[in-house]
């Protein structure tokens, strides 16, 4: 038996957890990589790039689609070789994880580590629902394989039971492939998290797509049907579809590896404090773990944040609503800080900015004129929120999410020079409004003074 001394042991076939290892190693910590399993490619991020290719070009049939999924692949496994994060000097180690007396083994090998950081996905587990257990109900791995493998043809109609971003996503991927989708979510609408304008406006796209979206309430019954479809029952409605396929974003069982660590679990996952430590104070994580959307921009702003708490003495809480997100649905939807509701919650003076791509000439010269910029600003020019939908939104973002973290108003916001045929326009497009409305505010507020000044 070996055993191995370390700062931080990192374990997770993620992203996120690769990213933490070299986010460690460049400390000059002494650190290690136990991915648990095989490192294995993203298969909602594959779907997405490989159908948007499908769709741009004409001709094409299922044969060109696995090609360029099999190009895409390997890409992919290239940048998540185990040699580079070996050349930043981690340690990588191959192996089955097993946690004991707060140590670690990894086959015969015996880790012993300051702290840990748990990075991986929990295990899959599928809702309540009768009939669930069918053999045409996949999970997105899944469906990812069916469509990958050349005995069999792909299904014309495809069900998705979720509501959030991979439900989204995956949606819109099937559509390109020139699928007949239909989306069931048990709420009114998509998104119940995003802010209730974007979320809508982005499910008309949807709609607007091809895509049927189910929004009666939570699908009750799954029945086989003679001709090998599926009968989907929803509340009063019933839909048929050949496949379903699982896209609730909701957090499964916890890895059988962790459970001898005991951790504080919630209804939506770990249980971690503002400094992302778990009840077990050598333990964090990031990521699915912790619930809520599965996006890898989020867990990776976690997982580096996670490594320094871990590695040093001074910690730092998340500051989630610093944090910018997108949605990669076409067009992408965009967020940092708080939605309208939460923003009117926090400051009822709060002040709500709109502004559309019509006005902005590089959405007009790309041929989408429809998208939405919306801010939401207090009187004194603090933004609170920001939410776009459209080309280029990620991009955009980023600008108010620096806002936000910096408490750099929307006036100062407005006195950067945007270059002119950008989608930058939207944001300078912003501030004006902002500043015009300022301006009225003051006209207005020196002209009742002076009326009240005049009254004998």
């Amino acid at each position: 038996m070996s055993i191995a001394n370390f700062d931080l042991v990192v374990i997770g076939a993620t992203t996120a957890a690769e990213a933490a290892a070299i986010s460690a190693a460049q400390t000059h910590a002494r650190v290690a990589w136990a991915p648990n399993t095989s490192l294995t490619s993203n298969p909602l991020l594959l779907l997405r790039e490989s159908s948007y290719r499908f769709a741009q070009l004409k001709g094409c049939d299922q044969k060109d689609w696995r090609q360029w999924t099999d190009t895409l692949m390997l890409a992919y496994g290239a940048k998540q070789s185990p040699s580079v994060v070996q050349s930043y000097g981690v340690e990588y180690i191959q192996g089955s994880v097993l946690f004991e007396h707060n140590d670690s083994w990894v086959g015969e090998r015996l880790l012993r580590s300051r702290a840990y950081l748990l990075a991986l996905d929990p295990e899959e587990t599928l809702p309540n629902i009768s009939g669930i257990d069918h053999p045409k109900v996949w999970t997105i791995s899944h469906l990812w394989d069916m469509l990958r493998r050349t005995d069999q043809n792909w299904p014309q109609s495809i069900a998705i039971l979720g509501n959030g971003s991979q439900a989204i996503e995956l949606s819109q991927s099937l559509r390109r492939l020139g699928l007949s989708v239909l989306l069931i979510t048990r709420n009114s609408s998509l998104l119940p998290q995003e802010d209730e304008e974007t979320a809508f406006l982005l499910q008309s796209y949807l709609e607007g797509s091809g895509i049927q979206v189910a929004t009666q309430g939570d699908l009750t019954t799954i029945m086989p049907l003679p001709d090998g479809a599926l009968l989907l029952e929803v509340k009063d409605s019933k839909f048929n579809a050949e496949m379903l396929v699982i896209a609730t974003e909701t957090f499964g069982r916890l890895p059988a590896m962790l459970d001898s660590l005991n951790l504080r679990q919630t209804a939506q996952g770990v249980a971690v404090d503002p400094t992302l430590q778990t009840s077990n104070p050598r333990i964090y994580a990031v990521g699915s773990l912790l619930g809520g959307y599965q996006l890898p921009s989020i867990a990776l702003r976690e997982a580096k944040l996670a490594v320094q708490n871990a590695l040093f003495e001074k910690r730092s809480p998340i500051q989630y609503h610093q944090l910018p997100y997108a949605i990669h649905s076409d067009p992408p939807l965009a967020r940092v800080g708080l939605t309208e509701a939460q923003a009117r919650r926090h400051d009822p003076k709060v002040e709500v900015l709109r502004q559309t791509y019509k006005d902005c000439d590089r959405a007009q010269f790309n041929l989408s004129p429809v998208g939405l910029c919306k801010v939401l600003v207090q009187p004194n020019g603090i933004i609170l929120g920001a939410h776009i939908v459209g080309d280029s939104a990620p991009d955009l973002i980023h600008l108010f999410a620096l806002a936000i973290e910096q408490q750099i108003t929307l006036q100062t916001l407005g006195e950067l020079r945007y270059i002119a045929s950008t989608f930058t326009e939207i944001v300078g497009q912003v501030t004006q409004e902002w500043l015009w409305r300022q301006h009225q505010r003051d006209r207005d507020e020196r002209w009742f003074y002076n009326r009240r000044q005049n009254v004998r």
